[in-house]
């Protein structure tokens, strides 16, 4: 079947996008309240979620490219088409390799605008010459300066494991960025953006004079796709992908939508899908982690290592407005590193307590943490891990409980943690089990709440109800009493699926399962 859309993937330009036929999602009502509203801006959103197509479509804008933006909201409703001088910052190009890496790349962006505008020969330190870039293109110009500065974080996130190196570019840095104040008389509009907020950081002590647009109602579908513009722009693409998957197109959008949809990014923020994973999918039209793939940060795993997060708390985190602003949270603030990132979302917001409660976004999200995480608890590698995914999810589903213990006893074999705390907490022997679930792509539910209690794990299948209850150090006649005693099963009684109920104790002495017993309800 040809295809009769075309997909920018990867593609951040929006002159190309327009000029060579790509579908382009209209963002340009949010760029028009912008330029009408203020001046000084910063956005922070998680990567690959069109922020760099954002402020190249600014740049279009600013330079009075009108004949590129026809048929698009901002065409007919701007009446002022002013060409103004754009200066443009796109940090994630930049290698973090060495001390001298930021530096060469600032002195090759300067270098390009010098070209254009003048150098000053007296202007030779790095926030000097910004300084001076500024002048000599209002001078040569006649018109304010527009500064459009993409990833500034990138540098810093990309060295948090090199401490050293990232203190060198915070220093060079954050007197780059205090220009933005001191000149703001030649600037005349500027937008920064970043995957962390500029409130976590002191680079912009100096820079004060930036409005945060990040938590806003009014722009919180300024990246992403709503499910509004989905249904618009790309009805073709949902019934070309369910022809593909042979299901009814109602049914592939609530596919699409369990899997990339459910980002907020404010308090009464739309639902918003991942922009790179869905389109990827309706391209291949096909469901994957798309994104997930495309490069899960080696700092967020390892946070998640040294904490030891229990996975199944992360559907429900709750946390003050002022957790997700912390300065210099990159590190000792797990909870804002995960909501920036995108591995964390709004789900609600209650005012009166100023409280947000975050969860896993999507599927996909859910699953492809599930399964980077696998290797962390069992210590084997991404393969192994892999062919015990498969042998795991074929006993789930066939309703083989016995091999799947078999199964899960030679996973935790390969526990690195050894006779650690951490292994010896009965939380470390759920969360293998949640994640393992998730990674097979089920939904289990952790501390399930019946009428008399909770059990530990409870999972649902097309034909099976599975109950766990976990013992560390314990003994499996325990675990089968309370799942007697509370009923835990009671439920499910008169459900035309088969339920099977696992008593199992994980012994910190083996540093595995020593014993389970399986009975059916």
């Amino acid at each position: 079947m040809e295809k009769t859309v075309k997909y920018p993937i990867g593609i951040q330009t929006f002159s190309e996008i327009i000029e060579d036929g790509y579908i382009y999602i209209d963002k340009t009502r949010y760029i028009k309240k912008l330029k009408d509203s203020g001046k000084f801006y910063f956005l922070s959103r998680p990567r690959r979620f069109g922020k760099s197509l954002l402020l190249s479509t600014m740049e279009a804008y600013f330079e009075g490219k009108r004949d590129l933006f026809k048929g698009l909201y901002i065409y007919d409703e701007e009446s002022d088409w002013t060409s103004y001088p754009v200066l443009m910052f796109s940090f994630n190009t930049m290698e973090a390799s060495s001390m001298d890496s930021l530096s060469i790349f600032l002195n090759t962006v300067f270098s390009r605008y010098e070209r254009i505008y003048g150098k000053d020969p007296d202007a030779v330190a790095l926030p000097q010459r910004f300084e001076s870039l500024l002048l000599n293109a209002y001078g040569k110009t006649g018109r304010k300066v527009v500064v459009l500065i993409d990833e500034y974080d990138a540098p810093l996130l990309n060295t948090l494991d090199r401490p050293e190196l990232n203190e060198h570019y915070r220093q060079i840095l954050k007197p780059i960025f205090s220009v933005l104040k001191s000149f703001d008389r030649y600037i005349e509009f500027a937008f920064v953006t970043g995957v962390s907020r500029f409130s976590h950081t002191s680079l912009f002590s100096g820079a004060n004079n930036l409005k945060d647009i990040t938590l806003e109602d009014k722009f919180a579908g300024i990246c992403g796709i709503t499910e509004e513009e989905l249904k618009e722009y790309l009805p073709t693409s949902i019934r070309e992908f369910a022809q593909k998957q042979k299901i009814s197109e109602e049914d592939a959008f609530l596919m699409l939508k369990e899997n990339y949809d459910g980002y907020h990014f404010s308090e009464e923020s739309p639902d918003i899908y991942n922009p790179y994973s869905l389109l990827n999918a309706l391209d291949s039209r096909r469901i994957d982690d798309f994104w997930f793939k495309s490069g899960t940060p080696s700092y967020l795993i390892g946070v998640m290592k040294r904490d030891n997060f229990f996975l199944p708390d992360l559907d429900c985190i709750e946390t003050l407005a002022s957790g997700l602003s912390v300065k210099e949270s990159y590190l000792n603030n797990p909870v804002a590193l995960l909501f920036e990132t995108g591995y964390l979302t709004i789900k609600s917001f209650e005012d009166e307590m100023n409280l947000y409660t975050l969860g896993l976004p999507n599927k996909e999200v859910a699953e492809s943490f599930s399964k980077a995480l696998m290797p962390i608890y069992s210590g084997y590698m991404d393969q192994e891990c892999e062919d015990l995914l498969v042998k795991m999810r074929r006993a789930v589903v066939n309703g083989d409980a016995e091999r799947f213990m078999e199964v899960l006893q030679t996973f935790l074999e390969g526990n690195p943690y050894g006779n650690t705390e951490m292994a010896k907490r009965e939380s470390y022997f759920k969360n293998n089990i949640y994640i393992i679930f998730r990674a097979l792509g089920f939904l289990p539910r952790a501390e399930e709440q019946t009428c008399r209690g909770r059990m530990d794990v409870m999972l649902r299948t097309r034909r099976f109800i599975y109950i766990f209850e976990l013992k560390t150090d314990g003994s499996v006649s325990k675990a089968i009493d309370q799942i007697e005693d509370k009923g835990y099963a009671d439920p499910y009684r008169h459900s035309d699926k088969t339920v099977i109920r696992i008593a199992a104790n994980y012994s910190t002495g083996r540093n595995n399962i020593d014993s389970w017993e399986i009975t059916s309800a």
